[in-house]
């Protein structure tokens, strides 16, 4: 009688651990919470330049402004959990970057910051579609893109702040508090 449980109950924990060793490709995601909405975002993304193909079919491309700055990316989503609809104006100043020290960097609009290219590389399109512009969000659902920042070198990429309609703010980094 005990032998059927044992090896039943050896099996669900021998294929518990086979699910859990496979893993995942996706990335860690940080999640933070406001009264209505809800921020879910990667880790940043550090690039050199950023391709992408617009709208109508033309190769693009972002690149830092100077030398001593970079591109940051980060796949955001946002999702409305309580309110009937939310209209959402997702432009620079919905989202900065930056370290709790005071040193916040808006978001780039990623059609007016990039260029036009003859051809942009097998890396084109790896970070599309941008969450940008005007979305109406219905409750129980979710938009999602990426978010292109153009940050100094060595600034402490520590919280993603988001400003439209909820303030969150989603740390990549733990803060501890001094005592």
């Amino acid at each position: 009688m005990r032998r059927p449980a044992i090896f039943g109950l050896l099996t669900l924990l021998i294929a518990a651990l086979a699910l859990t060793a496979c893993g995942s490709d996706e990335p860690e995601r940080i999640s933070a919470r406001g009264r209505s909405l809800e921020v879910h975002t990667t880790h940043p993304v550090v690039l050199d330049k950023l391709a992408f193909k617009d709208v109508n079919g033309q190769h693009r491309v972002i690149r830092p402004r100077a030398s001593n700055r970079q591109l940051v990316a980060l796949d955001v989503t946002i999702v409305n959990r309580t309110s009937l609809v939310t209209p959402l104006l997702i432009d620079a100043e919905a989202a900065q970057i930056g370290d709790r020290r005071g040193e916040r960097i808006d978001a780039l609009d990623p059609f007016e910051a990039s260029k036009l290219v003859d051809a942009a590389g097998e890396d084109e399109d790896l970070y599309s579609p941008f969450l940008w512009g005007e979305v109406e969000l219905d409750r129980e659902f979710q938009v999602q893109g990426w978010m292109v920042f153009d940050v100094p070198k060595g600034l402490i990429l520590g919280s993603l702040w988001w400003d439209e309609v909820d303030s969150i703010i989603a740390d990549f980094i733990e803060y501890r508090r001094r005592r």
